[in-house]
């Protein structure tokens, strides 16, 4: 039965069932309220009678006015003191009325109500004042039952059971349609908690999960199970040539593709970005080579989208169960191993092939641990502290992120910043930072150290249509300065597509964050073409840097760099200052900034504060010594 259907019988039984109480409750208290106001009237009645006799009046007056008295319902008796009827010839109604109440109840009570047969007697006794007599008054009343009680009452009641029953009704819609609503909208969270929002596939939670159930249903039996994943190639460029909007329309697309090629129980998945994870059961004798072709077959055809015609490949790569991992998290992590052997191997297709070198099996789990690092708040930033040589202050610090791995120790950022960029762990790796380096620079602000914090950007982040936006929301959040946060570009990464950067880093420079050239002599740029960007300084790069004072023409490049950048109203950082002469050569040159492990190494957030701390006292110490 449905859930409306069981609402509206169980609210229209409840009104039936509330008016019949309320009825049969009536009917009661319409009784009690007979019985306790005739014996009320009785008395009123006697009392007239009595008012009507002579003083101290006989017997037999009394029993002469008593018929005068009497109507069809009411009989009048007289008894004396020992409950004995009195009675004239002409009284006998009175004496057959009164025979059948005893005679103590009589004398005990001045009212009562007895019942025989059909009809209910309700009495009351009077004494007579100067006389040995008691005047008894006694009213049949026709025992009147329910159905003739409805009579009375039924149109009331019957208006209050349509109410009640509209009511009861309207009710009984209005819970049915929220808790509908309710049951639709419990379903749709729960969708949404389990299926990518894009493609409508299940996310890679509900994926792993899947897969985790099914291989507990094998319970080490013989049967395989493949656990595939495919990444998209040229995903990036059509999202930066044709829009998002094409690219989301494109895993729609391969998303509906993916699925008509399998059958239950096989299930295909959004692992994340541009990478499809499939779970194969039934593989049966079907070999690797027919297990690629079903997979990215789906992906020959050209896809239609926006009017274009557009053709992309794939690399999938594949681990088996029980050959390459036992548990979800295990398979996944090898399948994606699978797709970069492949590529190494310049092929479309591989499966999982366990590595005897260590230190490359190691790198392929690092993929998986990184993930699980930035979930996990494995990650920290460590600042290099920044020296202005005008007036040898601290006056900032770059960000830099540090990974203690759990059984590795320290990763290399140059390591794990790979597999961020090739995995696509990039964007949400530079939003931790971004984000993690505007909370602490707004704590030095809040602590009165007024410094710039620097923070690495990469390529891809150059085409990331929500950098912008995500920075802008950030300095807000914290109440940050735009130009007290500095955004670090290589050359490389600037030069890979000069127009798209020129677009970004204008919408940064309006947003009125400082913008700075990082490694700058390494890539193709120039001074002139720099001319064309909204860029506030260039840092130069620590190999032209640590070589000056042995090197003539490295001494000379940071000389006419210094010159140039100055020329174009550009700050300039020299980066890998390791000694003092270093320092003041740069000093001499007119640099404006240094770093480098001369002045500070990298160090934890609480470090670099209690350095800010000794030099806010220091410049005090100073100002004091001067003004005396």
């Amino acid at each position: 039965m449905q859930q409306r259907t069981k609402l509206l019988v169980g609210s229209l039984a409840s009104s039936l069932a509330v008016i019949a109480l309320f009825a049969g409750i009536a009917f009661t208290s319409a009784l009690d309220l007979a019985r306790h106001q005739i014996p009320n009237l009785l008395h009123d009645h006697n009392q007239h009678l009595i008012e009507t006799l002579p003083a101290r009046p006989s017997l037999a007056q009394i029993l002469a006015i008593l018929p005068h008295h009497e109507t069809h319902r009411d009989s009048l008796s007289v008894i004396d003191t020992q409950g004995r009827r009195l009675s004239a010839a002409d009284n006998h109604s009175s004496q057959k009325q009164a025979i059948h109440i005893d005679s103590e109840s009589l004398l005990a009570t001045s009212s009562g109500y007895t019942t025989i047969g059909d009809n209910e007697y309700i009495w009351a006794t009077t004494p007579i004042p100067d006389t040995p007599y008691t005047l008894v008054n006694t009213h049949r009343n026709a025992r009147s039952g329910l159905r003739e009680f409805m009579k009375y009452i039924g149109v009331p009641i019957g208006f209050a059971a349509l109410i009640s029953i509209w009511l009861s009704t309207w009710g009984a819609m209005v819970i049915s349609s929220l808790f509908r609503k309710l049951n639709e909208q419990r379903a749709q969270l729960e969708h949404q908690a389990h299926h990518d929002p894009l493609t409508g596939l299940p996310n890679r939670d509900a994926l792993s999960k899947t897969i985790d159930a099914t291989i507990a249903q094998l319970d080490g039996s013989k049967q395989a199970l493949a656990v595939c994943m495919i990444d998209l190639h040229q995903f990036k460029e059509i999202n930066d040539s044709l829009g998002h909007h094409c690219g989301d329309e494109l895993l729609r697309q391969v998303a509906t593709r993916l699925s008509g090629v399998l059958q239950a129980p096989d299930l295909a998945g959004r692992f994340y970005g541009n990478k499809f994870a499939i779970m194969l059961r039934q593989t049966g004798t079907a070999t690797i080579d027919a297990i690629t072709g079903t997979l990215l077959g789906t992906l020959e055809n050209s896809f239609e989208i926006d009017g274009r015609c557009l053709y992309i490949r794939g690399t999938l790569g594949i681990a088996l169960y029980p050959q390459h991992a036992t548990t979800a998290p295990a398979l996944l992590q090898k399948a994606e191993a699978a797709i970069f052997q492949a590529r190494d191997n310049t092929q479309y297709a591989a499966i999982f092939q366990a590595l005897d070198n260590k230190g490359a099996a190691e790198r392929l789990g690092l993929i998986n641990d990184l993930r699980n690092a930035l979930r996990d708040g494995q990650l920290e930033l460590h600042y290099q502290p920044k020296l202005d040589l005008r007036s040898r202050h601290i006056i900032g610090a770059e960000a830099l992120a540090r990974w203690i791995h759990p059984q590795h120790g320290a990763i290399p950022p140059d390591q794990f910043i790979e597999i961020a960029e090739r995995t696509g762990l990039i964007k949400e790796l530079t939003r931790w930072v971004l984000e993690t380096a505007v909370q602490q620079c707004a704590q030095c602000h809040a602590n009165g150290w007024a410094v710039k914090i620097s923070a690495n950007l990469s390529a891809i982040n150059l085409h990331d249509e929500e950098l912008v936006p995500l920075i802008a929301s950030l300095l807000e959040r914290h109440e940050l300065p735009a130009q007290n946060l500095v955004v670090e570009i290589t050359e490389t990464a600037m030069m890979a597509d000069p127009a798209r950067a020129k677009a970004q880093l204008r919408k940064l420079d309006t947003l009125g964050v400082c913008i700075s050239i990082d490694d700058f002599g390494t890539g193709y740029s120039s001074l002139g073409h720099l001319r064309q960007l909204p860029v506030d300084e260039i840092k130069i790069d620590k190999s032209f840097v640590v070589d000056m004072i042995s090197s003539e023409d490295d001494a000379s490049i940071v000389r006419a760099t210094i010159g140039l950048a100055h020329d174009l109203s550009l700050e300039v950082v020299a980066e890998g200052v390791e000694d003092e002469i270093t320092l003041k050569q740069l000093t001499d040159m007119g640099c404006d900034i240094a770093q480098g492990y001369h002045i500070a190494r990298p160090m934890p957030a609480a470090d670099f504060a209690a350095m800010l701390d000794e030099h806010i006292k220091a410049k005090k110490d100073d100002q004091a010594v001067a003004s005396r």
